[in-house]
């Protein structure tokens, strides 16, 4: 039975105010990415109510949907979001973001690869995608621990209002605790330590949030996602984009600082910080901070700077450090941290990657990287990290290191050996494979049964490999497909170590179970479109690509297998090799299906072509004389 057009306006009616009512007193709500997605968001608009986040759960769809899906959505976003608001879609590992950055509806489109840089980017967004997600993911706060480092080494600086606010103070509220706190050269990390007695760090923060919307002290917490991007990648900046980006002055604030240099003589213009505190943007004290973030935090090409922020208060030691891993090694960080007994989480991350340890009065008791972890996750960190951000912070442990599987029962300085052990494995298993890591290979076939023979001995050491041993080579051997590089393929496991998945390989070179992918795709790739090209010159480009069709169910049907070959609207034939990987097959097998393809794509157009023209086409090409491109 179908609906009637004003039965399905009124389910629309209801859904969306049934979406109003539990939207959350945060001002957010959460939907569902579906074919009413629109009609939803829609039904929002016509609400008037503003939202300060929407957040759209594309963890079933993925980000398969049309763009002019996307191009509908920012349209309603311009409706339905406050100003600075933020319009969600989120898979269970990355997100896009539309952001409503000024009063007339302009967006901002910005791109997270991973969940965690959403935390960086806005720690609240973060919250709101774990609310939604549950358990369909694993992010955690912790994970933010580079924007909770500038945080806590932030100093909170009083403008004139907030001056004026303190010589006025009579009530002990606990606004006027914190503004007595503040001196303009005091972190909050330490005025936290100070203040831990009179309030918790989540009031302390709220109240520092409004202290900064009431103009007491100067904008605070709009630097941090620009400094955790600027950082994490390296990523030089000129004052001016600092200044702007962290809303100590505006665009209007810009365009008359510079029309003032224009008109100034050469020998009375000031430099830009100069300018701002004689203008009263900021005053000299702010500007002072600003320098030494500048100078930190927008030098993007010097890998090798670290900073320590060390307070001594009341016999309190508080220390956080921050650097990036290059002429800093791995092992040097874990090293420093042990010798000078601190306590603390050191947390390491590159791209998606992340190493997680716990550190005690300079013991290691816990380590974690994804999957790997207790004693595996230090040397692997050690033996394979030679790029990253690392974050020391004096809190407590995070729950993911809760587990009792990451315990750390070794010494640092014996881990240190085994990890220049592995180190070595790694490079000599690397020097047998012509792109080292980056080499893709393919398993051969396992005619007499070696795995399940239990005669097999390692080749250097001739012991009699153990169940284990045997066991993660026979896993990665089922993994490698001639598709997917070496280092992709461990990735891909998770819980295999680099040392031992390196050590493996050699082995399974050893024992002829597989072998370097010499398959070259490109050859019969380019030779098949060669073949298509010319035909459709003879033919048309409309009825070529029937062929193409009709010859790829007649050779793939509608298998998983089909959908890795696709077909472009001009004629061109192309292979997905994610799709490939995800149909299990090997490069070999990829080459073969094409191969396939091409033969029942030549026999359907030898109905349609000449068939002498059609055997010069393809013997000219194979004779690699195409007669065109």
């Amino acid at each position: 039975m179908f609906e009637t057009g004003n039965s399905t306006a009124d389910h629309r009616e209801q859904r969306t105010a049934r979406l109003a009512e539990n939207a959350l007193q945060e001002n957010v709500i959460s939907l569902k990415f579906g074919p009413d997605f629109l009609d939803e968001l829609t039904g929002l608009s016509q609400s008037k109510r503003l939202f300060d986040i929407v957040v759209v759960d594309c963890t079933t769809s993925g980000f398969l949907f049309v763009a002019e899906t996307l191009i509908e959505a920012a349209a309603l976003a311009k409706i339905v979001l406050e100003l600075q608001g933020a319009m969600l879609f989120v898979k269970s590992d990355k997100a896009i973001a539309l952001i409503r950055e000024s009063i007339v509806g302009q967006l901002a489109f910005h791109v997270f690869d991973t969940l965690s840089q959403v935390y960086d980017y806005a720690p609240n967004l973060g919250t709101q995608i774990q609310l939604t997600l549950g358990t369909k993911t694993e992010i955690s706060k912790e994970s933010n621990d580079l924007s909770e480092q500038i945080l806590m080494s932030s100093i909170p600086v009083m403008t004139t209002f907030g001056i004026k606010l303190k010589v006025g103070m009579e009530s002990p509220t606990r606004r006027n605790i914190v503004l007595a706190a503040i001196d303009n050269y005091t972190p909050i990390t330490t005025l936290a330590h100070k203040l831990s007695k009179k309030l918790n760090f989540d009031e302390l923060d709220a109240e520092l949030h409004a202290l900064e919307q009431s103009g007491a002290i100067y904008p605070l917490y709009a630097k941090i996602p620009f400094l955790v991007h600027c950082f994490r990648n390296k990523l030089p900046f000129k004052l001016k984009e600092y200044l702007f980006e962290s809303r100590l002055i505006t665009q209007d604030h810009l365009d008359g600082l510079f029309f003032s240099v224009a008109n100034s003589k050469v020998s009375e213009r000031l430099s830009l910080g100069a300018l701002c505190v004689s203008k009263g943007f900021i005053s000299s004290r702010q500007l002072e901070i600003a320098l030494q973030d500048h100078a930190f935090y927008g030098q993007g090409g010097e890998g090798e700077k670290v900073r320590i922020f060390v307070d001594q208060d009341q016999e309190l030691k508080v220390h956080s450090l921050v650097g990036h891993l290059g002429s800093t090694e791995a092992a040097g960080v874990l090293q420093s941290l042990a010798n000078n007994r601190e306590s603390g989480v050191l947390s390491v991350e590159h791209k998606d990657i992340q190493f997680r340890a716990v550190f005690e009065q300079g013991k290691l008791l816990k380590a974690r990287q994804g999957k790997i972890r207790g004693n595996e996750a230090v040397v692997e960190f050690v033996s394979t990290w030679k790029e990253g951000i690392f974050v020391f912070l004096e809190r407590q442990a995070p729950s993911d290191l809760a587990d009792d599987a990451c315990k750390v029962t070794r010494p640092v300085d014996n881990l240190l050996l085994d990890s220049a052990l592995a180190s070595d494995n790694i490079e000599k298993a690397w020097k047998g494979l012509p792109k080292a890591g980056d080499t893709a290979v393919e398993k051969v076939e396992d005619k007499t049964n070696l795995f399940g023979s239990g005669n097999m001995i390692d080749p250097v050491e001739s012991y009699p490999l153990t169940a284990e041993e045997i066991h993660i080579m026979q896993r990665l051997w089922n993994q490698f497909d001639g598709l997917a590089s070496v280092l992709q393929t461990i990735k891909k496991a998770g819980d295999i170590t680099t040392a031992h998945a390196a050590t493996a390989i050699m082995r399974l070179l050893h024992y002829n179970l597989v072998k370097v992918a010499v398959v070259d795709l490109t050859a019969p790739l380019e030779k098949f479109q060669s073949i298509v090209y010319n035909v459709a010159n003879l033919i048309g480009t409309e009825r070529s690509n029937a062929l193409l069709r009709l010859s790829l169910q007649a050779s793939q049907g509608y298998s998983a297998k089909a959908r890795m070959f696709q077909i472009g609207t001009s004629g061109e034939v192309g292979v997905d090799l994610s799709l490939a990987r995800m149909a299990q097959l090997s490069l070999s097998e990829v080459v073969k299906q094409l191969e396939d393809w091409q033969v029942n794509y030549i026999e359907y157009c030898s109905h349609e072509v000449d068939i002498h023209a059609l055997r010069d086409i393809v013997s000219l090409v194979y004779k690699g004389q195409p007669p065109g491109p």
